[in-house]
């Protein structure tokens, strides 16, 4: 028969339920998840801090990594509820402390533990734990909580893991992005002003011209930087919009043209199904962008870079770079994996890298290529003209 435990109804909470074992229940609730085999040298293996919790969110388990961050002892947090191990600034604001007060119903920790309890299944949100020393530093947790029945009673195993740095570091990085792209707009707008005050013949407006080309260039460059950090992280938000193939790969053409490795070859665009496709303008020219690059960069003096589109039934369209010359059977297994390059600098292999993580994870489309001797180097990217669950 299984055990449940019932909340104390005799509390009105705010949010989660009342009521707590008694010292005996508690103890031998304790003893049953010590009981497991192995359950405890598993837990002490983990790397992030691990508590296991009867039905009223009290801890009857603990990890050593817990008790080595807190520096206490096991007897020391039994019977206590996450909020009040930390001590979470509302955790005494409930009726029954933590997970109790009307604050709570926001609190990650507590609703991935009380969803995990009503699905029956593994559940992870993020949470910040807002000290009551008012001097303390808050704590931003990632909270992954899972049910587990040990001889009919059920259980939950919550993992814990500081994010703190990571969200820290995400702000900065925010931070960091919108300032430099204050700056390099102001840039911009200031370069299109001075071009716009100054007659067409001045002596300073070609110049100008390309002062305001190289700033469009930074800008860009910027941005492109700011979308492979979120993609990375997992934050990027693709905006899907009506694009004409011939009109982005047109230009393409013209910003690769100017990058360093285009000199004395030559980007040929050849037979482009000119039609409207669904998609992210900006990442399918970063994920284009970096096949024409490489393939320039492959290519001799006096080499053609040739880039093609060409629509595959009434559903898709293909995007094709080729370059004379091959890849090393050995080096073509590596290929998209991330920082792995054929030049020795340090800090190369991010574009076959991304072209994988903008095309496929954002884009939902499919990126490969094929080299041999025979027919040289061919980077695609197939795409959905319309993607499923996309709406305009």
């Amino acid at each position: 028969m299984s055990t449940v435990c019932r909340p104390d109804s005799s509390v009105v909470t705010y949010f989660a339920p009342a009521g707590r074992d008694p010292p005996d229940e508690l103890s031998r609730r304790t003893d049953l998840v010590a009981s497991v085999p192995l359950l405890q040298h598993t837990i002490d293996a983990m790397p992030d801090a691990v508590l296991i919790l009867n039905g009223r969110r009290q801890i009857v388990g603990a990890n050593r990594r817990l008790l080595q961050m807190l520096e206490c002892s096991f007897s020391q947090v039994l019977g206590r509820r996450l909020g009040e191990l930390l001590g979470c600034k509302n955790a005494a604001c409930g009726p029954d402390a933590c997970g109790t007060s009307r604050v709570c119903s926001l609190c990650g920790a507590v609703n991935a533990v009380l969803d995990c309890q009503r699905l029956n299944d593994q559940v992870t949100r993020e949470c910040r734990i807002s000290p009551a020393d008012p001097v303390g530093t808050a704590l931003d947790l990632m909270v992954s909580a899972s049910s587990v029945r040990v001889e009919g009673e059920r259980f939950t195993i919550c993992v814990a893991k500081d994010i703190s740095d990571q969200k820290r570091l995400s702000v900065l990085t925010r931070l960091f992005f919108h300032d430099l792209m204050n700056i390099a707009g102001c840039i911009q707008g200031y370069a299109e002003l001075l071009q716009g005050r100054l007659a067409s013949l001045s002596p300073e407006d070609e110049e100008l011209a390309e002062l305001a080309q190289l700033s469009e260039e930074l800008v860009e460059e910027i941005r492109s930087q700011r979308d492979l950090t979120y993609a990375e992280s997992g934050e990027l938000e693709p905006e899907f919009r009506p694009v004409q193939t011939w009109a982005l790969l047109q230009y393409l053409q013209r910003i690769c043209e100017r990058q360093p490795a285009a000199c004395n070859r030559r980007i040929v665009l050849d037979d482009i199904w000119q039609g409207q496709i669904v998609t992210d303008a900006r990442l399918l020219r970063r994920v284009l962008g970096n096949m024409i690059k490489n393939a320039l960069e492959a290519v001799p003096p006096g080499g053609v870079v040739t880039v093609r589109c060409a629509a595959q039934g009434d559903n898709s369209v293909v995007f094709s770079v080729h370059n004379p010359g091959s890849i090393s059977p050995e080096v073509q297994g590596q290929v998209f994996q991330r920082s792995f390059s054929t030049k020795a600098e340090s800090g190369r292999g991010i574009g076959t890298h991304s072209m994988k993580l903008f095309g496929e994870r954002y884009l939902s489309g499919r990126v490969s290529f094929t080299s041999d001797e025979a027919n040289g180097t061919t980077f695609r990217i197939r795409l959905a003209k319309l993607p499923g669950g996309v709406r305009i």
